[in-house]
């Protein structure tokens, strides 16, 4: 028998391990510096592969001091090292990476200490070039102290696919125009929001025009100066600036018909609300925020006031929300978090038709959370003592192209050393038409969840090393298909999934407060 197959047949017939070994090869084998394209030379007719990786910067801004708290954040290191409130992460966090066309966009905050400028950088995956412009504004630092870094004034970024513009939401947690005697003495007056948008086509430009000049300066009677690229409302009237105070965590959606849909969270973490907008791209202006829930839900008529820890999502056609609730009632058994609660909307923009997961209409803006609670993880811990049960990390959820509702979690006794101390990771999901979540403690835990197509996906690092695990939506059966062996070795990244792959921008490992970061690109080997 004759056999006659050419060499791209070959490859497709090689197993999954063996073909993610030969491109972790060919990455080794490459110095830092390059692109590196693997999609020449391994198939990816099945299985999830390494497509690119590319470094974007040797520079980037990093917390490598001590963490402070409110004790100390008034007295923070003037050495080289960056003290910082919350988290080490400033830069590849947040909502930091989107793909548009035959590019990829990505912001980051310039290392060192002294540096901390917005910056946005470009890869052309045509030409191979990273162009990066940077940005006047400087990393506020907390409460408006730049010697104390702030890992929750991440940045937000959306290309438009309607006209070819670029946004960004940056730099700001709860910040609002108080006087001199408040919370931040005066540092946020006409400067509480920031936001940056280029004009119509930026995001296309060839790379030599890709500059700061792309970029809409704000000229209005509160500009602070020729070389202001900050906006204090992102509808361009000044008139709705309250309308855009004491906000948090931006985070930028497309629709299905390329709508660019923006949310963030307004107030504090006891006593918060979810918050979204959406962009008008043919007259380039977007519109006042809506709410999803009312805060100051006490005034509402609920019995206590409460906070959002989770995401609002455009996912699967329809806008989402999936949370984790923290109470300002600070006596019950729960340190921070507890319970998981899900909403989506039938309508179009999330302007109406709120409803809970089992498709009956809820109360629009929300009050009563109860409305929307699928289950309690805390119920997985036998405490029943005040502060006793502390949920706060693991947790995600995500909607399947088939309708399949995915939610991770992770509980644990908030006293570590106490003998009955216990530390449960759960994941609920309901398979599409299921009447009831299947709820399961057989589960390793992760920090986020994904989909693409009909599957989920756990995506992370072990030992500093990319890795993937793969489920059909609706079922627990996590496999590894994916894990990196060599090469870079990375600290911490952030994930965005369009169209089969897998964009992680992610920090390498190291010392100081300016680290490289690259971008890979993996292929999930699914089709949408």
């Amino acid at each position: 028998m004759k056999i006659n197959l050419s060499m791209r047949e070959l490859v497709s017939r090689l197993s999954t391990t063996l073909k993610t070994a030969i491109a972790l090869s060919v990455l080794t084998a490459c110095t830092a510096n390059d692109s590196v394209s693997l999609t020449s030379n391994i198939s990816n007719t099945s299985g999830v592969l390494l497509e690119s990786q590319t470094k974007i910067t040797d520079g980037a801004l990093h917390f490598d001091g001590k963490k402070l708290n409110h004790n100390t954040f008034e007295n923070p290191s003037k050495s080289q090292a960056y003290d910082y409130f919350f988290g080490r992460n400033i830069s590849a966090h947040g909502d930091a990476v989107k793909p548009y066309k035959h590019f990829v966009f990505m912001t980051w905050y310039k290392g060192g200490k002294e540096e901390r400028n917005v910056m946005l950088s470009r890869f052309n995956t045509k030409t191979g070039v990273v162009k990066t412009i940077q940005f006047p504004h400087r990393h506020t630092g907390f409460r408006g102290d730049p010697l104390v870094g702030e890992s929750h004034n991440t940045i937000g970024l959306a290309v438009s696919p309607l006209n070819g513009t670029i946004h960004m939401v940056y730099d700001m947690h709860a910040y609002v125009d108080d006087d001199e005697t408040g919370r931040f003495k005066g540092r946020f007056v006409d400067d509480f929001f920031r936001y940056s948008f280029s004009v119509a086509g930026a995001a296309d430009v060839p790379d030599d025009e890709f500059t700061l000049e792309q970029f809409v300066k704000d000229t209005s009677e509160l500009s602070q100066g020729a070389d202001d690229y900050k906006h204090l409302t992102m509808t361009g009237n000044l008139q709705d600036k309250e309308n855009f105070s004491a906000l948090t965590y931006p985070k930028f959606y497309t629709s299905d018909d390329g709508e660019l849909l923006h949310y963030m969270r307004w107030g504090g973490n006891n006593n918060g609300a979810y918050y979204f907008n959406k962009y008008d791209a043919k007259n380039q202006k977007w519109t006042r925020f809506t709410p999803f829930n009312h805060k100051d839900q006490k005034t509402h008529g609920n019995a206590y006031n409460w906070g959002l820890y989770g995401q609002m999502k455009y996912i699967n056609g329809k806008l989402r929300v999936g949370f984790q609730q923290r109470s300002a009632n600070n006596d019950d058994r729960f340190k921070y978090q507890n319970g998981v609660y899900y909403a989506y909307s039938d309508h179009p923009d999330g302007l109406g038709n709120w409803k809970n997961v089992d498709g009956e209409d809820m109360t629009w803006p929300l009050v009563n959370s109860d409305e929307i609670k699928i289950f309690e993880p805390g119920d997985y811990i036998d405490h029943t003592a005040p502060n006793s049960v502390h949920i706060v990390t693991g947790f995600d959820w995500t909607v399947t192209e088939n309708d399949d509702v995915h939610f991770i979690t992770h509980v644990r006794s908030t006293d570590t050393k106490r003998s009955d101390y216990k530390e449960v990771s759960i994941h609920a999901f309901k398979p599409a038409n299921a009447v009831d979540f299947t709820i399961t403690t057989d589960f390793t835990g992760a920090d986020s969840i994904y989909t693409s197509g009909d599957s989920i996906f756990i995506i992370g690092l072990k030992n500093g090393y990319p890795f993937v695990e793969k489920a059909k939506g609706g079922s627990n059966d996590f496999e590894v298909v994916y894990q990196q062996a060599s090469g870079v070795k990375f600290d911490h990244g952030t994930i965005h999934i369009e169209n089969g792959k897998a964009y992680y921008y992610l920090m390498e490992k190291g010392a100081g407060n300016a680290l490289p970061l690259h971008l890979q690109v993996i292929d999930l080997g699914v089709t949408e």
